[in-house]
């Protein structure tokens, strides 16, 4: 009995299997079902790049003759990829009635942002389909590649200077930067500014900028800069910067973007000089007096100084001539002191002013002959004429002595 019931279990599996087969060969054969196919066509670009747009496309085809009736589709994305307003997830069909034919499809087109941040990889989107017979069903996944950026990566490379040696208290300082686009993309429209650090300050105007056009793959450019430094600035390391404006060579938006790139300048030390005092015997100068003029200098730099010397140069038009318009110091050690002595005459017809006399002081630095330039004020007075306090003084006297003649003389005896 029991062997019986299995066989009859049996057959009634083996009649339904055969007649599910044919039922299906018989949909099958009529095409009385549908579905909707996706094959990715292409991305724009292969790979991605970070931080810009992808297109991708896909070619939908319908399999099956059963109508289908208000065909929606949305594609699902998850980081790197998102949607902005150039795009929706969601697309319409609409209605598709029969067999996809080798010249009937539909082209999908999307638009999708790509992270700043997203890494090299491959990642996955899907596609959903939506119609009235069979609700939403999700289709295969596919592979969008996301690369490394293309874009222009800039360094800097040789850096020249004008002197060799950049120092303290100096003008038209030259250094020639060259910049180099060690990236894989052009940069257009290059444009350099050095930012100069405190104490810094450009020659002249502009002289701080410089437009280098269209640096390609491996190549560089050399940008000309020219500065002045300050008398304040002594031996170390400065930070000045580099600020780069650029356009991407496929950028069609027109975006600059700006860097900054760190440029280090070394100032060498070198002998520097102040004068700390002025004196003058007489003290007073007024036309006509020989004058010793004391300067004292000190050397403020940071380097030893060898044969200091000190010369006066006067116009033409001042009323006073050196017998003695320079002297020696010899080495002045970095923070020493030295003492100037110069004599002039001043002419009987000098005005009564305050004249400048220009100054100018050398030394030898590492076989190097430095020159400053300095200025200090001389004052002439005005003569003071004495006689009237003489005269004064003479009057005093004899109406002093005169008082006492009266006061003390003998007095007559009277006869009597």
């Amino acid at each position: 009995m029991k062997k019986n019931i299995i066989n009859l279990l049996f057959a009634i599996f083996i009649l339904g299997t055969m007649c599910l087969t044919f039922t299906t060969l018989v949909t099958a054969e009529s095409g009385d079902y549908a579905y909707l196919d996706a094959t990715l066509l292409n991305q724009d670009p292969d790979p991605a790049e970070q931080g810009e747009y992808v297109d991708l496309r896909w070619k939908i085809v319908k399999e099956g003759n059963e109508k289908m009736n208000n065909i929606n589709v949305h594609l699902n994305v998850d980081y790197p990829f998102f949607f902005d307003a150039s795009d929706s997830p969601d697309k319409v069909i609409g209605t598709w009635s029969g067999w996809s034919e080798d010249e009937e499809y539909y082209i999908l087109h999307y638009k999708l942002r790509v992270d700043e941040d997203a890494l090299e990889d491959t990642y996955d989107v899907n596609l959903e389909f939506a119609h009235d017979e069979t609700g939403f069903s999700t289709t295969k996944d596919f592979e969008i590649r996301v690369g490394d950026k293309k874009e222009p990566e800039f360094v800097l490379g040789n850096l020249i200077t004008s002197p060799l040696k950049l120092v303290g208290d100096s003008e038209d300082n030259h250094i020639q930067v060259n910049l180099e686009n060690i990236g894989d993309e052009s940069a257009e429209n290059v444009r350099m500014e050095l930012k100069l650090p405190k104490g810094f300050t450009p020659s002249y105007g502009y002289s701080t900028r410089t437009n280098l056009g269209t640096i390609g793959l491996d190549t560089g450019k050399v940008g000309n800069f020219y500065f002045d430094i300050g008398e304040d600035i002594f031996q170390g390391e400065y930070n000045a910067s580099v600020e780069i404006h650029y356009k991407e060579s496929n950028d069609d938006d027109n975006v600059y973007n700006i860097i900054n790139l760190d440029l280090p300048m070394y100032v060498s030390g070198k002998p520097m000089f102040e004068i700390q005092s002025i004196k003058t015997e007489p003290e007073n100068i007024v036309p006509g007096d020989e004058v010793k003029l004391i300067l004292q200098i000190k050397n403020i730099g940071d380097k030893d100084a060898d044969s200091v010397s000190l010369r006066a140069f006067k116009e033409s038009s001042q009323p006073f001539d050196f017998n003695e318009k320079s002297d020696f110091v010899g080495k002045l050690n970095s923070g020493e002191s030295g003492d100037i002595i110069l004599t002039l005459d001043i002419e009987p017809s000098a005005n009564v002013k305050t004249y400048i006399v220009d100054l100018e002081i050398r030394s030898i630095y590492n076989d190097e002959v430095l020159i400053e330039n300095e200025i200090i004020p001389l004052k002439i007075d005005e003569k003071t004429s004495y006689g009237w306090i003489y005269l004064i003084g003479v009057v005093v006297i004899l109406s002093s002595g005169l008082v006492y003649f009266i006061k003390n003389k003998p007095k007559s005896k009277k006869r009597k």
